[in-house]
């Protein structure tokens, strides 16, 4: 990874997202997966996704967000605390930030009285804004439906769509990263990328699958808490998490190194997540 300085010094931002599969499922294991990870990278600003409240009396009343706030150093700066269709849980996106933004917004993309199977999650879109060395940079970041609930995922991308229009007139640099649950062949990312001229980082016919980072792990999950479908142990992973830009061609922000995160630690066959994590660096290059 290319070294970097916050952007006061050089005005260069490291950032990620990272869907740190928010069940309770084996937390106190990969707890300190997810802070190992963190501490390697070093980023300045972390978009976390599955981010819950706290549900067992082992955490104490305290978020995974909070907890891996505390663990990683990085304050807790916004996290959308929203239902889910299981009573007494609830979750959403998160931004870790030690660069903190000049503000944050939020937009729900989609809601259950319009649409009738959201599926476990709410879909938002979590944005902020920086200043970097006088140009505007905004990251928005979501978690949409999974790809199986098709009426949930048009409502969401439709939405998703209008919001990032509106912030491409107000940004040097536009980044829109999350997991979209949206491969890439699928005509709603195609749509979304067209309509609001979006290129992918890297192009999306070379850019590495995103989960799940073990299959035997994830197939573990589904058998002992009945959540999600096993899948074929020899099946191989496939991208559904992106990282998406709009740039303004007068202005020279950039992202200047890219890559994945989130399988450097483990504990035995377990990984911090079922995710790789995305990381970005943002300059004035």
């Amino acid at each position: 990874m290319t070294p970097r300085s916050a952007p006061g010094a050089s005005g260069r931002l490291r950032i990620a997202c990272w869907n740190i599969w928010g069940f309770s499922w084996e937390w106190p294991r990969r707890r300190p997966l997810v802070a190992a990870e963190l501490a390697d990278l070093k980023p300045d600003t972390v978009f976390l996704h599955e981010a819950r409240a706290a549900r067992r009396p082992w955490e104490n009343g305290r978020s995974t967000p909070e907890q891996a706030a505390a663990d990683s150093g990085l304050p807790l700066v916004d996290w959308i605390d929203a239902p889910t269709s299981l009573p007494g849980t609830r979750m959403g996106p998160a931004l870790l930030a030690r660069e903190i933004p000049a503000e944050t917004s939020r937009s729900q993309l989609a809601n259950r009285d319009s649409v009738a199977d959201l599926g476990y999650h709410e879909p938002w879109l979590l944005t902020a804004r920086w200043n970097v060395q006088g140009f505007g940079l905004i990251v928005a970041s979501t978690h949409l439906p999974v790809s199986g609930l098709t009426q949930a995922l048009e409502a969401s991308v439709n939405r998703l769509t209008e919001v990032l229009q509106s912030l491409t007139e107000d940004a040097d640099l536009l980044i829109l990263v999350g997991d979209l649950n949206l491969m890439p062949q699928n005509s709603l990312l195609y749509r979304l990328m067209q309509t609001v001229g979006l290129e992918s980082v890297p192009p999306l016919d070379k850019a590495p699958a995103t989960f799940p980072t073990c299959n035997a792990m994830f197939n573990r999950q589904a058998l002992d808490d009945g959540i999600g479908k096993p899948i074929h142990p020899q099946a191989p992973p496939i991208r559904i998490d992106h990282l998406l830009i709009h740039s303004s061609p007068r202005a020279p922000l950039k992202i200047v190194a890219n890559g994945c995160f989130g399988t450097t630690h483990r504990d035995g066959d377990l990984y911090a997540s079922d995710h790789w994590g995305l990381w970005f660096d943002v300059a004035v290059a």
